[in-house]
């Protein structure tokens, strides 16, 4: 029986205009290696000369690259002489950098537990100027400004206008907002929120369920409503301040918010917050 030698048959070249190195390196290819396994997919089966000739890299380099390709599941091996390797097929060699992705994403996850400690040991708590501020502008700032209520340890009085809400053209917004005062509370921050120009009959039915997630985890005595639009705003441990501003174009659209970091400003401002929540109602509402 005569055998055919596979490797000595024409090379098909890669079509970078359907893919490209870099496609692959998202996923953790080095650039040598994205260019190896593209060139045994389209080719079979290959030796180690005829890869470097066809994916143009150093023949000094391709042994180091094909063992990298074959540890991360992407490349299989045929013990000969001359060694022989062929690609695995997309669906397997995706799901093995898939694997190490999650696997590396796990550990990171685990160690920034205790860089995190570390990092607060160097944290200066407060700021050395009694004042400190800042502004954020736009859909960007609505990120920003998620974030900084994040961070509170103790307690976060918040005053949202669902009505402003209710009209972003992102509702994963409003559910990244809801998601991050849940945390909070299971955290143990003390949290009151007020939600202002609303009542219960005019609340959208899309919402409810995202008002619905808020009673999954807190008591319904720290919502409460009331029917005049107020100037919206957050205190975060006593001691910071988010001032959220309207488009005074359009009113029921976000801005800007300003953050002040100032404990005597915070502290002036509470009352006004107590005044308003024990004029606000409770939530009364049926969640179906």
């Amino acid at each position: 029986m005569q055998f055919i030698d596979l490797v000595s048959f024409p090379v098909k070249e890669v079509d970078y205009e359907k893919i490209s190195p870099e496609e692959l390196e998202v996923f953790g290819l080095s650039s040598y290696e994205s260019r190896v396994y593209l060139s045994l997919l389209s080719s079979g089966i290959r030796t180690a000369k005829n890869i470097s000739s066809d994916s143009k890299i150093p023949f000094g380099r391709v042994y180091d690259v094909l063992s990298s390709l074959e540890d991360k599941g992407l490349v299989e091996k045929q013990e000969s002489r001359p060694k022989k390797f062929i690609a695995k097929d997309p669906k397997s060699a995706l799901n093995n950098l898939l694997n190490i992705k999650n696997s590396e994403l796990e550990s990171i996850t685990q160690k920034a537990v205790l860089v995190e400690e570390k990092l607060s040991l160097l944290h200066t708590v407060k700021p050395e100027e009694s004042l400190f501020w800042s502004v954020a502008l736009g859909e960007k700032a609505i990120g920003q400004y998620i974030e900084k209520i994040g961070e509170a340890k103790k307690e976060l009085n918040t005053i949202l206008n669902l009505r402003v809400a209710s009209r972003m053209p992102r509702k994963d917004i409003i559910m990244a907002l809801i998601d991050t005062i849940t945390q909070l509370n299971v955290r143990g921050v003390s949290n009151r929120i007020l939600l202002s120009g609303v009542t219960p009959g005019s609340l959208e039915e899309e919402y409810m369920a995202s008002i619905a997630k808020f009673f999954d985890v807190f008591d319904r005595k720290v919502v409460r409503y009331c029917l005049k639009c107020t100037t919206a705003f957050d205190i975060i441990d006593n001691e910071k301040v988010i001032v959220k501003v309207m488009n005074p174009v359009k009113p029921d659209e976000f801005f800007a918010w300003i953050f002040v970091w100032q404990k005597k400003f915070a502290e002036e401002l509470k009352p006004k917050f107590d005044e308003m929540w024990s004029n606000a109602k409770e939530l009364r509402i049926e969640l179906r």
